[in-house]
This record gives C-alpha cells, structure tokens and sequence, in this order.
C-alpha cells in the first residue's frame, strides 16, 4: 500500500531494505547451514526461515512490530554473549554495519577459533605428552620427562634391567681382566664396547616405539615396546654401525665434517623403526628431515645431552667421593686398579646414572624427529586423526 507520492507510509511492513540496521542483503553474505555464524533458534525452538535474519533493532521476535525505531545496543539475541565463540557470531557481537554478519577470521582448521572469538591463539589438540603442532625446544624437553612419568616401567624400568645385565657382565669381566695378558684384555674391552653398543641401539630403538605411543596418549608395557622392536634389532644394528662409519669418514676429512654427518644422520633411528624404512631409506630420510634445520638440531641435541650429562653426574660424583674415600677397600680410582668392592661399587654408580640419562636422550631425539615432520610434513594432521580415531574406539 503506497500514498499518492508512491512512498510507503511509516509502520507499514515491508520486506527489508539494503543498508537497514543489521539487515544483512541477502545471498553470499549468509553463512551457510550448520556454520559457526547460523543465527541462534528463535522463541519457537527451530531456526529461523530463510527470510527471518535480523531485522532493524537487533532480532525480532515473531508477532512484533518491524518497524519499530531501532535502539542501539539494545535486540540481541536471547543469550547472546559478546565475544563469545559459542554465541554464533564474530567478535564484537555486531557487523561493520552494525549487522550480525560473520567476522573477519579464518575459515577452517584447529586453532581458526581461539578462546577470543576469531583471530585468537591457535589451539593445537594434545592427546599425549606433547601438543600436535611445531614444537618449541622445551616442549620437546617438557615432552620427554612426560614420557618418563606416565611410562616408568617402559623407560626407566626397562632401562634399569637392560643396563643391569650388560653392567653386571662388564665388572665380572673387569674383574678378570686383571689377571689376564694384555692382548686377552684388549679383546676383552673391544667385547664389552660392542655390547654396551648394541645396548644403546636396542634401548634407542624401544624407546622411539615408547615415545610414539604417547605423543597419541598411549602408554605401553615394557614387553609390548620389546615386541615390537624385536624383529628389527638386525636391521638396527646395520643402521647404527651404518651412522658410525659414516661420521668415522667424516672425521677421517675433519672432526666439523663428523659432527655434520652425525647431526644429519641423527634422526635415523626412529625413521627406521618408526616407518619401518631400510637401512639405507632410513639413513636418507634423517638427511631429508634435519635439511633446512641442521642448527636448531644440532642445539636441541646438545642440550639433550647437556641434560642428560647433568643428570649423570649426580650418580657419578657420590660414586666416585665413595671409591676414593677408602683406597684400601676399593682400591685406586686414579690409575684404575679397582678391588672387587671397588668394581662393583662403580658398577651400581653407572647403572643408576645410564637408567636416569639414557630415556632423556633418546626420547628427546624421537620428540625432535616427530617436530621435524610436523614442520615439513604436516604429520600433526595425520596424528590429530589418528588420536581422534583412537579415543572414539572403546
């Protein structure tokens, strides 16, 4: 109904017209069904028709006057918190406009919604001991003790038994090395090298599979971890003598060179076990990962094992104060010659000091792996999901 100037007469309905107070204009401006921005039920219960965006004055209940003069600040939806994430609309509650439309911000992804409304901190799922984004240097070391807690048994439970057959077989030998001729104990020390070698590269490998399973907020026993190495200790033995030749030529052209090819050739262990890989892809893919990145890998491992050297050292200092307090018990820890007591007492000292240290550094090193492949790879997307699948599965 229009006046004989063909205006229509004020407090007549009428369908809504651009630029209206916090009248959106129809067509992409509305968010699509089921989006963060969909406006909140109306007093019936259901969601508004397609027609029943907000109309002048904030939302109009149905049976109210439309043309009533809007009042600023006044119309908000029932419930509807300002900065809220859950209020359906962008922070600041109204548009540029003064309209509900959706604000500013990024379209998808964990993190796009902060606890501030759009634009806020990324928020990264943390089903386990580290959150599944890049990750900072004391988020890998943070990381690594969380591991140790809520895993004791399979880290320095494990540790400790393991460590405690090769120490025992090391002073029973130490012991009789002394009555042996010089090429006896020269073979014998080359024996006892390889078997605390193959000791670091079994106990490296357990602990990247102890480590994988609780970046997802797993935890698993000493047995199962054992298990499931078990079938490659063979390969991962060839890896680590692979590792050790090859930062040996390095050091054959310079002791820089040896520390480059080590630093590269670092992440090996927990590509092998961890992609099931060969010997030679896993020696590769370390190359592949720490390029781009050999400084923060160098600094992460230094202070990984600045770590561990510290924690060392608090076994090491009371055992060697105890083998010195008494030369004639245990003998002379200066020039070696150690008595039975003497051995053994050295024997627990170093026990206690590789179960407290060795976790530390070999979980840092698989922490620094995960981060890598996060960075290049985007592998938090494929954690997310795996640990989303994990917790929907009883």
């Amino acid at each position: 109904m229009t006046d004989g100037a063909g205006q229509t007469p004020p407090g007549t309905p009428g369908p809504e017209q651009p630029g209206s107070w916090g009248a959106p204009s129809p067509g992409p401006q509305h968010p699509p069904p089921g989006s963060w921005d969909q406006p909140p039920p109306g007093p019936g219960g259901g969601a508004p028709a397609p027609g029943e965006w907000p109309a002048p004055g904030g939302w109009q209940a149905p049976g109210s006057d439309p043309a009533a003069a809007p009042v600023p600040g006044q119309g908000a939806p029932p419930g509807y918190i300002p900065n809220s994430p859950n209020s359906g609309y962008g922070p600041g509650g109204y548009g540029p406009h003064g309209g509900y439309g959706q604000q500013p911000g990024p379209a998808r992804g964990y993190g796009a919604w902060g606890p501030n409304g759009w634009g806020g901190p990324p928020i990264a799922p943390k089903p386990g001991v580290i959150p599944l984004r890049p990750l900072a240097v004391g988020e890998i070391l943070d990381g690594t003790f969380a591991t140790i807690r809520s895993n004791p048994g399979a880290t320095l439970g494990l540790t400790l038994g393991a460590t405690a057959v090769v120490e025992t077989i090391s002073t029973v030998a130490a012991i009789a090395a002394e009555e042996m001729s010089n090429t006896a104990a020269t073979v014998l020390t080359l024996l006892l090298f390889g078997l605390n070698a193959a000791l670091g590269i079994f106990l490296s490998g357990v602990l990247a599979v102890v480590v994988s399973e609780a970046t997802l907020g797993g935890r698993i026993t000493a047995g199962d971890a054992v298990r499931r190495v078990t079938p490659r200790l063979g390969g991962l033995l060839m890896l680590t003598l692979a590792v050790t030749l090859l930062s040996a030529l390095g050091l054959v052209a310079l002791i820089v060179g040896a520390v480059v090819v080590a630093v590269y050739l670092s992440l090996a262990t927990p590509a092998y076990v961890l992609e099931a890989q060969s010997t030679g892809d896993a020696l590769r893919r370390s190359w592949r990962l720490v390029k781009g990145s050999w400084w923060r890998t160098l600094g992460v491992l230094l202070l990984s094992a600045a770590v561990g050297g510290v924690l060392m050292l608090i076994f090491a200092i009371p055992t060697s104060v105890i083998l010195m307090s008494s030369e004639q018990t245990f003998g002379s820890l200066v020039e070696g010659d150690l008595t039975m007591a003497g051995h053994i007492v050295n024997a627990i000292g170093s026990l206690l000091a590789t179960t407290v240290a060795t976790p530390v550094i070999s979980g840092a090193v698989v922490l620094l792996y995960i981060d890598r492949r996060i960075r290049r790879e985007g592998l938090d997307v494929t954690l997310t999901e795996a640990a989303r699948q994990r917790a929907a599965t009883p």
